[in-house]
Order: structure tokens, then sequence, then C-alpha cells
């Protein structure tokens, strides 16, 4: 883009139709009007070296598999691996320095019943990194039955990417999607609200995305350097500064280290999936499906707040989530829109900013149309208001309703 001259090619974040450029142009920054919702912009020309820029010079850290996050992803895994070589070595040395007397001491008042325990008298902390209750944390596992067009499609993305599809396909009870990996396992987690909101092709920029974490290791090997520093964060703020001593100390330096290391890496395996979600199912899709899913999350919290399982004239949490969507204006969702592109994403530093992460998408072009593209989500799914009950009795702990017993009686 020459200097001067307005920016071309920019989407609505909005509504997604095309920008338009107003009269006023004032050096660098350039006002922008929404051909359909009317909406005004202001866009600012980024400098650039003496070369030539391209759409995603920019905008795009290093590729998570360039040298240098590739050494990264090498400093992180040796520290973990230090971090428990050091604290079974520090705790030995503490027993044999007189520790094992607060340690017995402990186990007599039936303070100390595990190996955590042992830790926490000794001044370090106790690190899980498992998931132990897959059930529990990420939803029950949907049928290939329950969801056929889902699985078909889930299929060619994965055939598109040269990967294996993931052995079950989870609905989780939060607006939340991701894949996950526990023992030789492999799970893709759809939130159910989403297919509420979402419609078919966004859901394919959805898959492209998440399978491509799994294609480039993302949910196997990385995510047990994730695993770590989330389960050693938990560990120290469950701890609420009672560490101390050798072990405190290797857990907070561990911790310090591991958190810049593990920022770069995530934020490149973020790029490196929208790029894949764009190249499949376009950039206008899935620019879309990113905005939404940034959209419902705070909204769904907010839902969770007023809704009472209490009572018994309300509908379940995901028929309540519903009509409270269904029933807001046109006009709120663009202004809740545009209240999620000003926060920039900057909360959450495990992935790119917001603003560039639909840039990068957009600058992707669009597939031919397929068939069904613009129909709802819901199409994916069978019986949806039966799953959403299900996970509704589950989320709240509701009992099963048990069959009546009846026994005959003699006359």
């Amino acid at each position: 883009m020459e200097r001067g001259q307005p920016p071309r090619g920019l989407l609505c974040p909005g509504c997604g139709s095309g920008l338009e450029p107003l009269d006023e142009v004032a050096g660098d920054e350039h006002r922008l009007r929404c051909s359909h919702c009317r909406e005004t912009f202001r866009a600012r020309r980024r400098e650039s070296s003496d070369e030539i820029p391209t759409a995603r010079s920019n905008i795009e850290p290093p590729p998570a598999g360039s040298f240098s996050l590739f050494w990264r992803g090498v400093a992180l895994r040796w520290l973990e691996n230090t971090y428990w070589a050091g604290v079974l070595a520090g705790s030995a040395g503490l027993i044999a320095l007189g520790g094992f007397l607060p340690v017995i001491r402990g186990w007599l008042r039936d303070e100390v019943r595990d190996w955590g325990g042992v830790l926490e008298i000794l001044g370090g902390v106790h690190v899980i990194t498992e998931t132990r209750d897959p059930d529990a944390d990420l939803g029950p596992v949907l049928a290939r039955s329950d969801a056929p067009l889902l699985f078909t499609a889930m299929d060619e993305v994965a055939r598109r990417l040269g990967v294996k599809p993931p052995g079950q396909v989870r609905l989780t009870y939060l607006p939340c999607c991701g894949v996950v990996a526990w023992e030789r396992s492999r799970a893709l987690i759809l939130g159910l609200p989403l297919l509420r909101v979402l419609t078919m092709a966004e859901i394919r920029a959805i898959l492209a995305h998440e399978l491509a974490h799994l294609a480039r290791g993302d949910a196997t090997r990385a995510a047990r350097s994730v695993r770590f520093v989330e389960g050693l964060r938990q560990a120290l703020d469950q701890s609420a500064g009672q560490e101390h001593g050798p072990l405190g100390f290797l857990a907070r330096t561990c911790f310090r280290w591991s958190s810049r290391l593990i920022g770069p890496i995530a934020r490149g395996q973020e790029t490196r999936a929208d790029r894949s979600a764009a190249a499949i199912a376009g950039g206008s899709a899935a620019a879309s499906a990113l905005v939404k899913v940034a959209l419902v999350q705070p909204l769904f919290r907010e839902v969770l707040e007023h809704y009472n399982p209490d009572d018994p004239e309300a509908p379940n949490l995901y028929a309540f989530f519903r009509a409270f969507w269904y029933r807001l204006p046109a006009e709120v969702h663009t202004a809740m829109r545009l209240q999620v592109l000003t926060d920039g994403g900057a909360h959450d530093p495990a992935h790119p900013p917001l603003p560039d992460r639909l840039a990068l998408l957009q600058s992707y072009p669009d597939p031919a149309s397929v068939t069904g593209d613009t129909i709802p989500a819901t199409s994916y799914v069978g019986d949806l208001e039966t799953l959403e009950q299900m996970l509704h009795n589950r989320l709240f702990g509701l009992p099963a309703v048990e069959p009546s017993v009846f026994h005959k009686t003699r006359v």
C-alpha cells in the first residue's frame, strides 16, 4: 500500500461486508465505513522496510517450526526434566538431613497421605499434569451415529491435513474447542453451545484449526509442556506462598523460566493452525468463527451467572442460552462484536492479538461455495435437544431417573 492511499480489501469485523474509504485522509490514518452496517473505523499504515511488504509480513510471528521456537521447545522440555530430577534429589537430601522427622510427625497426625503431602512438608509443591477423569473434565463421548455429518466433515479435514482423525469426539459443557491427549488416546472436544451459533462452514474452520494442532504434535509433545507449566502454576497458587527452602526455590524458578518459554511457542502454534483453518475453510469462514467464539465465551459466562438450576420452571441451561441468544437484536450483536475487537485479545498471552489473527485470516481467499455452508451447525448433530439435556444433568449433578419397581401381591 502506498503512503497516502487508503487501505483496500478490508472487511467489516461486525458483519463481514466490504469497507469503503471516506474522504478524510490524514497522513497514514484513514477512515473507513462499512457499506452494510455503516459503522466507521480507522486504519493506520504500519511502517515496514524498503522491501515490498506481503499480506502477512507485518502480522506473523516466527512460525512454530522455526529454529528459535524449536530450541525454545527443547529448553522447555529440558527445564521440565530438570525440575523433576531436582525434586527427587532435593527430597532425598532433605529427608536424609532430618526431614523425615516432620514427615513422620505429619503422617501420625494424618496430615500426610501421599507423595504430595510429603513435598508440602518439605517445602515444595505437588504438580499434577495427568487427566484422571476425562468424562468429568471434558464431557461425554459423541458417537458417530449421533452426528454422522460432523464425523464426515472431520474425516475430510483430517485427510486434507494428512493426519489420522482423533479416536473420540467429546461434547464439552462450555463454548470452547481443542484437541487433548492422555496416555494413548486422542480426542477432539467441541463446545455444545457453539453448535447453536456457528454455521457448517465455521465449524469446518474450527475442525481444521484443531486438527492442525494434532497434525503437528501440539496436542502431544507440546501439550505435555503446557500441562506442566499450568500444573506448576496451579500448585504455586494453592500453596499461597507457603513453599520454602530448596524445593520452593526450585518450583518458583522453574515456573518463571517456563512461563517465558511457553508464550512464544503457544502463539506460533496458534498462528500455524490459523493458516490451516483459512486454507481449508476459507478466510471469511475462519475469521467469522474466530469472532463468534470470542463473543460467545463471555456471553455464556454471563448466562451461567443468571441461571438458577433450582428453579423447577426454568428450562435446561442450554435451552436457556439458546433463547437468550436468538432474542438478541442485530444491533446488539454488532456492538458486542466491536467490543470484542476493542479488547484486542491482550488478556490471553498464549494467543496472538485478535485483530492480527483476523488480518491474517482475511488475507486468504474463500473457496468455491459449498452447498449448505451457511446452514446452522445444528444440522451436524441429530437429536441436539437430548444431548443438551444430558449435559445439563451432568453439569449440575442431577440424579438419574430410576425406574419404578412393582411387585405382584397375592390375593
